[in-house]
C-alpha cells in the first residue's frame, strides 16, 4: 500500500479492504519448509561448587581494588632540607661493619619493649626500648618499628606521642672541654583510633623526631649525635566527653544525703541538673517530673 499516510481514517479502512480483495494467497496453504538445525533439549542446571564461586568472586574483588588503586595519585613526599639528608647519610655511614663481605647494621640485634611506668590505675602509660651504642638514628628507628606499630594496633582509642632521647656532645674550641647531655626530640600528639593508620602516624612521628634533631643541631654550636638512649612511647587513653544518661552515685557519696542525681533516661542530664538547682523540690527530688520539664523550658 503507497501513499496510506496521508488518507483519513475511513480512506485508509477501505483501501485496506481493498488490498486484502486483492491479495486472495493464503500463507497457511504454503509447504512447510525443512529446518536442519537440531532442536534443542532442557538439562538439568548445575551449581557451580562453593570454591568456585569463592574464587571467582575473589577475582573480582581483586581486580576491582587493582582498578580502584590505579587512579590513587603518588603521595607527595615533604620537602626535606638537603642539609638533613646530608646528614642522615653521614650518620648511617658512620655505624656500619664489614660481615661475610656485606654491609649491615649493627641495628638488626633484637630490641625489646616494655612498659616502664603507668599512672592513674593505667589511665597513662610510658612503654620504651632502649637504644644500644653504636647504632644511628635511622637505623634504630626502623629497626624499632614493628614494635611499636604492632603495640599501637593493639592499643587503639588513645593519645600517643613518641619521644627519641639522644646523647649529644660538643667539644669548646677555646679550652677543649667536652659538654655532653641527653637530648629529647618529641613528634607531635596523635589520636590513636580504629580507623588510624599506624604505619603513616609512625611515619610522621619519625619525620618529626628527625626534623627536631636537625633544628637542634642547627641552632647549637658544633652538638653532635653520639648514641641513641632509648624511644619513649607515651600513651593517654582517650574519653571526650558526651551526653550520658543516668549513673548510680558511688556509695560513699549517696550516703551524705547532699547530692541530687537525676534519674534521667536521655542525654541531657546536665540540663536537668541545671533546671533542678533553680528548683528546688521538697519530695523526689531525683525525678524529672511534668513540672521539672516545664521549668527547664
Amino acid at each position: 500500500m503507497k501513499r496510506y499516510s496521508a488518507l483519513r481514517k475511513a480512506e485508509l479502512i477501505a483501501a485496506k479492504k481493498a488490498h486484502n480483495a486483492a491479495d486472495n494467497h493464503n500463507w497457511l496453504d504454503d509447504p512447510v519448509p525443512d529446518i536442519s538445525a537440531p532442536v534443542l533439549t532442557p538439562t538439568k542446571y548445575v551449581a557451580p561448587s562453593q570454591e568456585e564461586v569463592k574464587t571467582g568472586v575473589l577475582s573480582t574483588i581483586k581486580s576491582y581494588a587493582d582498578w580502584l588503586i590505579s587512579y590513587l595519585p603518588e603521595q607527595i613526599k615533604k620537602p626535606i632540607n638537603k642539609a638533613v639528608e646530608a646528614l642522615k647519610a653521614k650518620v648511617a655511614g658512620l655505624f656500619r661493619r664489614k660481615y661475610n663481605d656485606k654491609y649491615e647494621y649493627k641495628c638488626k640485634d633484637k630490641y625489646e619493649l616494655y612498659e616502664s611506668e603507668s599512672a592513674i590505675k593505667g589511665f597513662t602509660k610510658r612503654y620504651t626500648v632502649d637504644g644500644r651504642p653504636g647504632v644511628d638514628v635511622v637505623s634504630f628507628l626502623s629497626a624499632v618499628r614493628p614494635l611499636v606499630v604492632n603495640l599501637l594496633e593493639r592499643n587503639r582509642r588513645i593519645k600517643v606521642s613518641l619521644v627519641l632521647t639522644c646523647t649529644m656532645e660538643r667539644v669548646d674550641m677555646k679550652t677543649g672541654e667536652i659538654t655532653t647531655i641527653n637530648a629529647p626530640f618529641v613528634s607531635r600528639t596523635e589520636i590513636n583510633l580504629e580507623a588510624t593508620g599506624v604505619s603513616e602516624l609512625y611515619n610522621n612521628a619519625m619525620d618529626k623526631m628527625k626534623e627536631s634533631m636537625a633544628g637542634f643541631q642547627k641552632r647549637g654550636s658544633n652538638w653532635r649525635f653520639v648514641a641513641v638512649q632509648r624511644l619513649d612511647i607515651n600513651t593517654v587513653e582517650y574519653k571526650p566527653l558526651k551526653g550520658s544518661s543516668y549513673i548510680p552515685l558511688p556509695k560513699y557519696l549517696a550516703d551524705k544525703k547532699a547530692i541530687n542525681n537525676l534519674k534521667n533516661e536521655d542525654n541531657q542530664c546536665f540540663k536537668w541538673c541545671v533546671a533542678r538547682a533553680l528548683n528546688h523540690a521538697e519530695k523526689n527530688s531525683e525525678r524529672v517530673t511534668k513540672e521539672l520539664r516545664k521549668q527547664a523550658q
